[in-house]
C-alpha cells in the first residue's frame, strides 16, 4: 500500500467562532458513537433554539492527544447561546492556523494529521493545542469515500 499524497499545508488566519458542541473525553475507538450521538442532539438543539448552522461541521481536540481525545463534536453559530441538554457553547479561537485540505477516505486522516504535524516542525511553528478538522462533505450512506473534502487546523505560533 502507498502513502497518500498530501498537498503542501499553508498559514491562514482563522476567525474566531462561535460553536454549537457537544464535548467529551473519549478514547480513539469511541469516537465515531460519540459522532453519531452528537450530531442529531446539536441539530436538535439548533432546532429548538431557533438558530441555523453558518458553515460545515467540525471536529475540535483541545491538548495533546494521548489514548483519549478532548473532542468537541461542532456545528458554528451565529453568536454565544444558552445550553440545552447537552449542548453548550464554545468559542474557537483566533490565530494562525496551518491548513490542509485532505480529499478522499477518512482512513488517511491520521497520516494528513502527521503530514501537518511535519511540516509544523519542519517550519520551526509551535503548536499551540487546539486543532480541528472541518467536514466540507457530507458522506452518503454507500457513496463513494474517495469525494470527501476534510480541512485540517492547527493552531500555531
Amino acid at each position: 500500500m502507498t502513502a497518500p499524497s498530501f498537498p503542501a499545508p499553508a498559514l491562514v488566519e482563522q476567525s474566531a467562532r462561535h460553536l454549537a458542541v457537544v464535548r467529551q473525553r473519549v478514547a480513539f475507538d469511541g469516537i465515531p458513537a460519540l459522532y453519531d450521538r452528537a450530531f442529531p442532539a446539536i441539530f436538535g438543539a439548533l432546532g429548538a433554539l431557533g438558530l441555523a448552522p453558518l458553515d460545515a461541521p467540525l471536529g475540535v481536540t483541545h491538548g495533546d492527544s494521548s489514548s483519549e481525545l478532548d473532542l468537541s463534536v461542532a456545528v458554528p453559530v451565529a453568536a454565544p447561546f444558552s445550553a440545552h441538554g447537552e449542548v453548550t457553547h464554545e468559542l474557537l479561537p483566533a490565530g494562525t492556523g496551518a491548513t490542509l485540505l485532505v480529499r478522499g477516505d477518512y482512513a488517511q486522516l491520521e497520516a494528513a494529521y502527521a503530514h501537518l504535524y511535519g511540516w509544523i516542525a519542519d517550519q520551526a511553528l509551535t503548536p499551540l493545542g487546539v486543532a480541528w478538522e472541518q467536514y466540507l462533505t457530507e458522506p452518503e450512506p454507500g457513496g463513494d469515500p474517495a469525494l470527501n473534502e476534510t480541512l485540517i487546523v492547527v493552531l500555531v505560533e
